[in-house]
């Protein structure tokens, strides 16, 4: 009979051993996400690097934090350009920043917005009403994470209460995935994307509070 030192030694060797991936969900998720690209991102390299946390599109204010935080070091610490190497999460209501124009008019995701209690008072386009603000960072090397959950909730909302129920959920949620922003890349979970950034040693920042 195996003492209980033998039995707690199998024990803890059983439980070294790496758990072996489920090969087809991992061939799925990779016709689906571009992990390679997403790891690039996060390890250019930068001496500062800061992510960003978007659950709302609260008036895009996103936009101001992102920039502010860039100008910072570029400019007021005279770290040059380049010195702060930031990104934006967007997830919940939110993630509907990181779709473009034609998602916006498509889907009139700013009345949705409201409706589903954001706050957005940009007047005037029924498009996405800081996609330029968004060109703009993104060639000063900013970069957007839009989760792919959250989309799928939107999915839902947009067939079955706002009105496009002449459509299937599973073919809005592919729209949506296929029309993301510039600068911007699908990742399966916005709150893991965010936990893979700061274990990348990117600072964290609660952009929609």
């Amino acid at each position: 009979m195996p003492s209980r030192r033998t039995f707690l030694a199998a024990s803890a060797a059983i439980a070294a051993l790496p758990v072996a991936p489920n090969t087809a969900l991992a061939a799925a998720a990779s016709a689906i996400y571009d992990f390679p690209a997403i790891d690039a991102r996060l390890g250019r390299q930068a001496k500062h690097r800061q992510i960003m946390a978007v659950n709302r599109v609260a008036d895009g204010v996103v936009v101001g934090y992102m920039g502010h935080s860039m100008d910072a070091y570029e400019n007021a610490m005279g770290e040059g350009p380049g010195a702060m190497h930031v990104g934006a999460v967007f997830y919940g209501r939110g993630v509907i920043l990181g779709l473009n124009d034609t998602m916006w008019k498509t889907y009139r995701l700013a009345e949705a917005s409201k409706r589903r209690g954001d706050v957005l008072t940009v007047q005037g386009s029924d498009g996405h009403p800081f996609a330029s603000e968004f060109a703009m960072l993104v060639r000063r090397g900013a970069f957007f994470l839009v989760c792919d959950n959250a989309l799928t909730d939107w999915a839902t909302y947009l067939v079955t209460t706002a009105g496009f129920n002449d459509r299937t959920i599973e073919a809005v949620h592919a729209d949506l995935r296929a029309h993301l922003v510039p600068g911007a890349m699908l990742v399966p979970a916005g709150v893991a994307a965010l936990n893979t950034a700061q274990e990348a040693r990117f600072t964290y920042f609660q952009a929609s509070l």
